[in-house]
């Protein structure tokens, strides 16, 4: 069995949604938006932050079990939905109710760029963006769907809805 810990878009992806998934906290690390969907959820005229994960005080997200035997196929079904150009799969500990587990997470290989905290920016961003997959706002929404029947909560996605609600 391998666990591989989902903190953006990623928690409700079909790849990993038939498999069993518990709340975990990612140490050391936190969401930004930091990279940019030109296709699925973005155009290049008008792309859609999405997130990346940056050193920080922490990350909660989604474990997901993945049994042995699938843990191939589903690793490279996700680097290629990761953009393995700009993510790189690592290996953390992640801290759940039940007791720390090892985890691949795919951590973002750039820095933040500046203004990356600029919520009115962010927001104007994700409102202009419409891709083959959605809008960006639905893709906030999607992350907030993902999240909220585990508990999981995160106060820049919580932000970014909030405003995007209203």
């Amino acid at each position: 069995m391998a666990w591989v810990f989902a903190y953006g878009s990623l928690m409700g992806d079909a790849t990993l949604r038939h498999y069993r998934a518990r709340p975990a906290r990612l140490p050391g690390y936190r969401r930004t938006f930091l990279h940019e969907s030109r296709r699925r959820w973005g155009t290049p005229e008008h792309p859609c932050p999405i997130l990346g994960l940056v050193p920080g005080e922490g990350c909660w997200g989604l474990a997901f079990e993945i049994p042995q035997a699938e843990v191939r196929a589903a690793c490279s079904t996700i680097e290629k939905r990761e953009a393995a150009s700009e993510r790189r799969r690592e290996t953390h500990a992640a801290e759940t109710e039940q007791g720390p587990l090892r985890a691949f997470v795919w951590v973002s290989r750039q820095p933040c760029p500046p203004g990356e905290d600029d919520l009115a920016a962010v927001e104007a961003r994700l409102r202009a963006a419409h891709g083959t997959v959605g809008t960006g706002v639905e893709y906030v929404r999607t992350l907030v769907h993902a999240m909220q029947p585990h508990g999981v909560h995160d106060p820049l996605v919580d932000a970014l809805w909030t405003r995007l609600q209203a």
